[in-house]
């Protein structure tokens, strides 16, 4: 028997045929716990880093946003106050234009009236002169009437105006507008037919009664 036992311990076949069970599990167990399973893990797929949402931070910060907010109400607000005045300076410069219009008829009509046709039309025109005369020159409107009534009938005069033209020449201070009136007549007396004459007429014209009246009358001799 132990030769029998020696013998079989020293023949190899026998170990090759017969595997050793226990390291045969031993092996398996191992390269199932060594190998880690990869399922659901695409391959190429990288993870964010914690506390990354993917979105792309803002260029500006709060500061520089607000300072644009505030910048574009500044505009806004320029723009809207632009807009008034320049609202504002076109109201004033048609009211001007339009003042300006009615001193401008009113000087003509009133100079015109100082310029009767002949002695028969003197009461229509001294009326007109008392209508269209304030201030200084509605004190004498009364007497230089009558001088011209008696000095037309003196000399059997007659007027034609030729030409009248009229313009602003300045505003005052006090409201008033000084209008530069030129006018050509021609003068028919007992001595002289058809003598021409020019003259310029500064007439400063006040606002009164509503509209612009005659205050001042000036022959301007340059």
């Amino acid at each position: 028997m132990e030769g029998d036992a020696g013998t079989r311990q020293l023949n190899p076949t026998d170990a090759e045929e017969t595997p050793d069970q226990s390291v045969g599990v031993s092996e398996h167990d191992t390269d199932d716990t060594a190998a880690p399973s990869v399922e659901g893990t695409p391959e190429g797929t990288s993870e964010a880093p914690a506390g990354d949402d993917g979105r792309r931070p803002p260029r500006l910060g709060r500061g520089w946003l607000t300072a644009i907010c505030a910048a574009l109400l500044l505009l806004s607000a320029g723009a809207g106050v632009g807009g008034y005045l320049a609202l504002r300076s076109h109201q004033e410069s048609t009211q001007i234009a339009a003042n300006e219009a009615v001193a401008v008829a009113a000087a003509r009509d009133c100079v015109a009236a100082t310029h009767a046709p002949d002695a028969a039309a003197m009461t229509a025109s001294q009326a007109k002169i008392l209508e269209c005369s304030t201030g200084d020159f509605g004190v004498q409107a009364g007497l230089y009437g009558g001088l011209l009534v008696d000095a037309y009938r003196a000399a059997n005069v007659q007027v034609q105006v030729s030409d009248m033209r009229a313009a602003v020449e300045k505003h005052n201070d006090d409201g008033s507008i000084d209008v530069m009136v030129a006018v050509r007549v021609k003068v028919t007396n007992s001595e002289a037919a058809d003598q021409e004459q020019g003259y310029r007429l500064r007439v400063q014209m006040a606002p009164a009664d509503g509209t612009y009246k005659v205050a001042r009358l000036d022959q301007v001799t340059s």
